[in-house]
This record gives C-alpha cells, sequence and structure tokens, in this order.
C-alpha cells in the first residue's frame, strides 16, 4: 500500500537539500524532514503497532507534516484535534474515535507521545488503510469521524497538483487549523511535488497586519484561505499580493468579494469539496465575478446533479438541462471510506449509481445547484440543516442538541440568519422550562461546542413557530 510517506521520501530522494518547510528564518530541507519523520516514526511503533488511530495535538504545519509523514511510515493514522475544542467536546471525540496515543507538539522541543486524555474508556480503534480521521459536526448532536484512505488522500493531493496545480520549487502557505482537512493542500501538497511549506505565525490568522506582513516578506505563490479570512484581509488594508495565486473555500465565494479579490493576486481560484470528498473536489478559476462557479472536477474525479429520491427511496436521476435544480453527488477514488461505526450513515450518504462508466460509488453532498446555460454549475446552497460560517462547518442540530441539554431547555431550534455581509450568523430561539439567562446558557455552552458553533443570539419564546406540516418553520425564524 502506497502512502504520504512513500511520495515524500521519493520526492527527498530525488532532491535531498531542497527546502521542504520555511518558518521563519529556519529552513528544514527534504532530507531533515523525512529524518524527523522517521525518529517520531520509530517512537510511535515502539509503543503501538499498525492500524492504530494517533490523536495529534499541535498547532502548527510543520507539527502537521511531521505527523502525516511518522503516522503513515508506522502504518498508522492521523486524528488531529481541533485546538479550540472545550474539555467536554474534545472528551465525547476521543470516547468515540478511541486513538491508541496522543501524539503532542512541543513547539521547539520535539514531540511526546502519551496516553489520549481522558481515557476513552475502551480498546483502542483499528483502522487499517486509513490515512486520517476528521470529526465533522453530527445532526443528531453528536460528532462523527470521516474515515480517509491512504489511496483517496493520495489521488486527492494528485488532482490538486494538476488542478489549481502547483509545481516543483513553488510555495504555499500554511495557516489553516489542522483539525480542517483543507490545512493538508497546504502542508501535504507542497511535499508531494518538491515545492515549498510556508509556516505562517500563529497571529497571522487573525491579525491582518500580521498576515499583511508575513506575504510581504515571502511572496508566496499559493495563498488558501476561507472567503470570512478574505474579507478580515482586505478590510484590515491588505493591498493584495500580485505574485499569488489566492484559492478560496470552505464557504459560498459572492461576486463580491469575487471582484475584490480578483485584482489581489495573479489567480483567484473557487474551490469545493466537503470533508467527504477529501479537502477539495472542484475548482474554478474565477474571471468574471458575477459568475462564479463550482468549476470542474479534479483529475479522477467526476460530478452529477441527481434529482430528488422516488418514492421508493431510490437515487433520483441525472439532471442535465440547464436551470434544473439537483443534489451534488461526487464520485471517484478521492472519495472517503465513511463514518466510523456509523454504517446507518454511511449507507445513505455514500451510495452505488449506474453511470456510463459503469456503477460508482457515489457521495451525496447534502448542496444544491444546478447548471447555467453556459455550462457552467451554480451553487444554491444546502438541502439540510447544515450550514458553513467563516471556515467552520456547523450542523445546526449539533447546537440544538447541546442546548436542549440544559435542564432549563425544552426546545431549541436555529437558524443561520443573513442581515448581509458581515453581519451573517448563527441565531437560537429557545422554548424553556424554568426562567434562565443568557450569560448561564452562554457558560453551558462552553463547556459543550467549540466558539465556532456558539450562537450570537439566543432568543426565548414561549413557542416556536410552526409550517403546515407541524415543522418548525426555520424560515420564518431566520428572516423575521
Amino acid at each position: 500500500m502506497t502512502t504520504i510517506w512513500d511520495v515524500v521520501r521519493r520526492q527527498a530522494e530525488r532532491d535531498p537539500a531542497a527546502v521542504a518547510v520555511q518558518r521563519g528564518d529556519e529552513l528544514t530541507s527534504y532530507r531533515e524532514l523525512t529524518g524527523l519523520a522517521v525518529e517520531l516514526s520509530d517512537a510511535i511503533a515502539a509503543r503501538t503497532g499498525p492500524g492504530a488511530l494517533l490523536a495529534l495535538d499541535a498547532v502548527d504545519g510543520f507539527a502537521g507534516a511531521v505527523a502525516f509523514l511518522a503516522a503513515a511510515r508506522a502504518g498508522c493514522a492521523v486524528l488531529p484535534l481541533n485546538q479550540e475544542s472545550p474539555a467536554a467536546h474534545r472528551a465525547a471525540v476521543l470516547r468515540d474515535a478511541r486513538p491508541a496515543l496522543t501524539v503532542r507538539h512541543l513547539d521547539g522541543h520535539g514531540f511526546t507521545l502519551a496516553a489520549p486524555e481522558p481515557d476513552p474508556g475502551a480498546p483502542p480503534r483499528s483502522v487499517d488503510g486509513v490515512a486520517y480521521v476528521m470529526y465533522t459536526s453530527g445532526s443528531t448532536g453528536t460528532p462523527k469521524g470521516v474515515a480517509v484512505s491512504h489511496a483517496a488522500l493520495l489521488d486527492r493531493l494528485a488532482g490538486l497538483a494538476q488542478l489549481p496545480g502547483l509545481a516543483a520549487g513553488e510555495s504555499v502557505v500554511s495557516m489553516t487549523a489542522l483539525s480542517f482537512d483543507i490545512s493538508l493542500a497546504e502542508i501535504l501538497l507542497p511535499l508531494t511535488v518538491g515545492a515549498r511549506l510556508l509556516v505562517a505565525p500563529p497571529m497571522a490568522r487573525v491579525d491582518p497586519e500580521a498576515f499583511i506582513a508575513f506575504l510581504a516578506g515571502h511572496r508566496p505563490d499559493v495563498v488558501q484561505a476561507t472567503p470570512s479570512f478574505w474579507r478580515l484581509a482586505l478590510a484590515g488594508g491588505w493591498p493584495g499580493s500580485p505574485a499569488s495565486r489566492l484559492w478560496s473555500g470552505g464557504e459560498a465565494l459572492s461576486p463580491a468579494l469575487a471582484a475584490d479579490l480578483l485584482p489581489a493576486g495573479r489567480e483567484l481560484w473557487n474551490l469545493y469539496g466537503p470533508t467527504e470528498a477529501t479537502i477539495w473536489a472542484t475548482a474554478a478559476l474565477v474571471k468574471d465575478p458575477e459568475a462564479v462557479s463550482l468549476g470542474d472536477p479534479l483529475p479522477g474525479t467526476s460530478l452529477l446533479l441527481a434529482a430528488e429520491d422516488g418514492p421508493d427511496g431510490e437515487p433520483g436521476a441525472e439532471l442535465r438541462e440547464p436551470g434544473q435544480e439537483g443534489e451534488v453527488l461526487l464520485l471517484g477514488a478521492g472519495l472517503a471510506d465513511g463514518y466510523l461505526d456509523r454504517d446507518d450513515l454511511t449507507r445513505r450518504a455514500f451510495q452505488w449509481r449506474d453511470t456510463p462508466a459503469g456503477e460508482q460509488r457515489a457521495y451525496r453532498t447534502g448542496d444544491r445547484a444546478r447548471y447555467r446555460a453556459d455550462g457552467s454549475l451554480e451553487y444554491l446552497g444546502r438541502t439540510d440543516g447544515q450550514v458553513k460560517l467563516r471556515g467552520h462547518r456547523i450542523e445546526l442540530g449539533e447546537i440544538e442538541a447541546a442546548l436542549e441539554r440544559h435542564p432549563a431547555v425544552s426546545q431549541a431550534a436555529v437558524v443561520l440568519r443573513d442581515g448581509g455581509l458581515p453581519s451573517v450568523h448563527v441565531a437560537a430561539f429557545l422554548v424553556t422550562t424554568a426562567e434562565v439567562d443568557g450569560r448561564e446558557l452562554r457558560r453551558w455552552l462552553r463547556d459543550q461546542l467549540p466558539p465556532s458553533h456558539h450562537p450570537r443570539s439566543m432568543t426565548v419564546r414561549d413557542s416556536l413557530p410552526r409550517t403546515v406540516a407541524g415543522k418548525v418553520d426555520r424560515v420564518r425564524l431566520a428572516t423575521e
């Protein structure tokens, strides 16, 4: 089985002295990087065997690159931990994932290996053939682990090297948190082609001045960020990076933002893809801000639009005509294996379809789109209650479940309210059985969910509005 370790090791053998990672003034060659990975891999192998899942407690891209290479060499999978998760949320993930070890990076002092804290309370999980596991929000209020194989990861990285494209000698900025799979396009993609990983300082992720100074000092070839971050940078006075190709993904790229970004870099790319499709699945070179599309599937990937399911649950027919709206289905070798211990969810989300190329496994994204007259694919939003906000994938049902666990809350409905950028936010509406104030609810949520999942507003009502079908009228809550 070929892994990311094999690919990067071969790259290191071809040009061992080339710079693989740059952190400030510190340069790490491919020879040195693979040496560090071997050292950590040997330490891992002394504590656990192949097929183990390793929780990764690290912040920067350098540590992430070393850990992913070391784990692959040892035959293990990586579970990057969300650095912003409260203790209760992290404990829930660890109980579900059951990693064998925690690999913790101590900046400037290498790595330490320890038993997971808190103890998952069950034997470690076996994940043979899996490269990594990323946890996403669950509609039932329980996070679910997406397992991605080595084959899927390598297929996706090979596709990204072609579209949008990356070549030896180029550089990519790493500033995305490791618990988001798009970080792998920053820390692993460059290493597969002989490019350089530029590790941004932590302040560059939140402070426009630090971001501007970093880009001015390094002139990277590729900078990847969410639309929310691009708005922050532009509002902070970023003058653009004429030598850089700008990648935007994780949220919808609006025409207004596209118009601002087009003159800010050498190229602007709109990238699309859920965690279950491994990093990104499509890419579009943006030329007209009024015609932003999902673009073309990456090499090794295909896409189709499907109509609503039939009355017996059979997959809907493929849609090809302009103007027809349907659900985006992704196919190809870059799909995840499925969800850890959630066969029911895996069967619903990953289905087999008859295609002109034969029967293929397809992932139902839950995203709606339609073909324009020119053949481009226009993104229309979600089919369910899942949203992406400031780069975070948020299942509104998870927030509702956390609120309803409070003893004074009998019902909660959480919606995305759009008052025009930048005031898009998550709002909660509650029915309570006892008096409770917002401060207490916010303290409760701090122990339940990451900060990215906290509603900006919480409103207590006597009852929630309902549709004629008896369901909560979320459209009304989102717009009134």
